[in-house]
């Protein structure tokens, strides 16, 4: 069946229809020990005071260090070995080993990830850190060994890990990405400067359906927002068996146009970068 799939998503790209160009602004990386850190979602920006931030939990746990979230009191806590840091969203101050010390920028909420300054926390822990402007990465090392590289592909704004039990699929120019929860993503050379998609995602596979669909909205909620892309994905869940039809939707997002449908077994979610 998914070999089926495959040979339908290419078909279907056969008959695709070319879109403006648009080209997005380099993302900020962050390497840690050289090895650079893959976010799923949230990515590295710089604030209003000029200060990197990322999302706490992935940075950190690349050095080495645990993190845990209280909610209730809206508290990040970093620990590694004998270092304890704690940062209370929306204060200027960081706590380090039981004390104070003032910061420039506050540890904030935005989406569903803990954004936190991150030359201060990693300065914190022990680390050093240095940003290069002009190719926008930031370098952080602490002596360990690093950890293994993530591999991903990306179409612009959107960031596919190549974890265990993805497949790709090299077209020649163009790549079909099967991820482990069975989702096929692809897209060519031009629509990854665009920052385009298509999507199938497949009831009655020997995967769970919700696995795929939740895989998918996290992936769309990397550019846009939670709300758009949880009402897409909510419409695509509605398919629980291969022969219903969904007619098709269109979503307007504040930068996609975004069709939704199905008359095979699978799910299309066409991602087309205004």
């Amino acid at each position: 069946m998914r070999k089926g799939i495959l040979k339908w998503t290419v078909m279907i790209m056969m008959f695709v229809m070319c879109v403006p160009q648009v080209f997005a602004l380099s993302e900020i990386r962050v390497r840690v020990n050289g090895t650079q850190v893959y976010f799923p979602d949230g990515k590295p920006y710089v604030d209003s005071n000029s200060r990197v931030l990322v999302p706490v939990r992935f940075v950190s746990e690349q050095l080495g260090a645990k993190v845990e979230w209280d909610a209730a009191a809206k508290r990040v806590t970093i620990i590694d070995g004998d270092k304890v840091a704690i940062l209370n969203i929306n204060s200027k101050q960081i706590m380090v080993n039981g004390q104070v010390k003032e910061l420039d920028t506050a540890a904030i909420v935005k989406g569903t990830r803990t954004y936190v300054p991150i030359r201060f926390v990693s300065e914190a822990l022990g680390a050093t850190v240095k940003y290069d402007n002009k190719v926008r990465i930031v370098y952080i090392d602490n002596g360990k060994a690093p950890l293994p590289e993530v591999k991903v592909y990306t179409s612009g704004n959107f960031t596919i890990p190549v974890v265990e039990g993805t497949k790709v699929t090299d077209l020649g120019g163009a790549w079909n990405i099967e991820t482990p929860t069975y989702a096929s993503i692809w897209f060519d050379e031009e629509w990854a400067q665009k920052g385009n998609l298509l999507i199938l995602v497949t009831p009655e596979t020997t995967k769970p359906y919700s696995d795929q669909c939740d895989e998918i909205e996290a992936l769309l909620a990397q550019d846009m927002s939670i709300s758009d892309a949880k009402k897409i994905m909510d419409y695509a869940r509605t398919k629980t068996v291969q022969h219903k039809i969904l007619t098709e939707k269109v979503y307007k997002t504040s930068n996609y146009t975004v069709k939704v449908g199905s008359y095979n077994e699978s799910v299309e979610i066409r991602v087309i970068h205004k």
